[in-house]
């Protein structure tokens, strides 16, 4: 039987104070996930997880980890262009939350989203393995997606 814990919201986390998402403000042991917040109009990209995978079918932000010292919003845009192909600058800090490691480790996992404008609006995505499709959903639609559920929180669905 596969455990699918690992994708359900931790049982503590806490909503973090604006404009601390950066490696200065937390121990070097600390954990990231840097997501986007991409617009077209009143439509927002979100992208389904591949099955099988982590949050398999699940639809998702573009985003991921942050790689060794990388600032968080650094790593966001650079998730972006991996996961899409589409390219941007960072707006605001939208949401920030962190939850001790679910495996027990001693340290946080900090969960940003941050606001990205396209460069070009008209580019095409350009999905990697990690991903079977995208969407530039209506809030309507994204109300009836199996959102992964930082997602939900985010958009306050």
């Amino acid at each position: 039987m596969i455990d699918d814990s690992h994708h359900d919201e931790p049982a503590t986390s806490r909503r973090e104070p604006a404009g601390t998402a950066a490696l200065s403000e937390w121990p070097v042991a600390d954990g990231w996930v840097c997501n986007v917040l991409v617009r077209r109009g009143d439509r927002l990209l979100v992208l389904r997880r591949a099955t099988g995978g982590y949050l398999g079918d699940q639809w998702d932000l573009p985003g991921g980890k942050s790689e060794r010292g990388e600032e968080p919003a650094d790593a966001a845009l650079r998730e972006l262009t991996e996961e899409t192909g589409l390219k941007a600058t960072l707006g605001a800090e939208v949401a920030h939350w962190s939850n001790p490691d679910t495996k027990g480790g001693d340290f946080r996992y900090h969960i940003v989203t941050f606001e990205a404008v396209e460069l070009d609006d008209a580019a095409d995505v350009a999905l990697t393995r990690e991903h079977s499709d995208h969407l530039w959903a209506t809030r309507e639609q994204l109300a009836e997606l199996p959102l992964a559920w930082h997602v939900g929180r985010v958009l306050g669905l």
